[in-house]
């Protein structure tokens, strides 16, 4: 899967669970949630960790090096 493809993907799920835990804190607090701003922490705390994982795990796979040095 491509960078931009893995990126959009990540982004949906992470604006679906975000809303879905919004709702269900809200209700449990009986408070008001504010969706959009829910949705817009969830996808860039989503990208910022699926890119920081995938940099910091695309560096430490012995495997990877060994292919390229072939």
């Amino acid at each position: 899967m491509n960078f931009l493809s893995r990126n959009i993907v990540a982004a949906f799920w992470a604006l679906i669970l975000g809303e879905v835990l919004a709702y269900i804190t809200s209700q449990l607090e009986g408070m008001t949630p504010d969706y959009t701003m829910v949705g817009i922490l969830a996808v860039v705390f989503c990208l910022i960790s699926v890119n920081a994982i995938n940099a910091i795990t695309g560096s430490a796979d012995p495997a990877k090096d060994k292919a390229e040095k072939k």
